[in-house]
């Protein structure tokens, strides 16, 4: 039995999931946090953990702006572990 792992970062600020480029989910749409469970859900991922990772101070880009914003708290970037058998 082959167990895969992907990662996915949840951005509280935009409200968007995305997938992780060092380990995609895939199958899965990135978007709302609604539609990225329901989609991880369909393609056989399965949630293991969440955590919140962001780093207060760090500049994150802004999706579909020129400018970055900065990280006022840990919790406003949450990462989420998921597996798949």
């Amino acid at each position: 039995m082959k167990i895969t792992y992907g990662l996915a970062e949840f951005d509280r600020y935009t409200g968007t999931i995305d997938s992780n480029i060092h380990l995609p989910m895939d199958g899965v749409l990135s978007g709302g946090l609604y539609e990225f469970l329901e989609s991880a859900g369909e393609a056989g991922w399965e949630l293991c953990s969440a955590y919140p990772c962001g780093t207060k101070g760090n500049s994150r880009p802004i999706p579909g702006k020129t400018e970055l914003r900065k990280c006022e708290d840990p919790t406003e970037v949450i990462t989420f572990i998921f597996k798949r058998v």
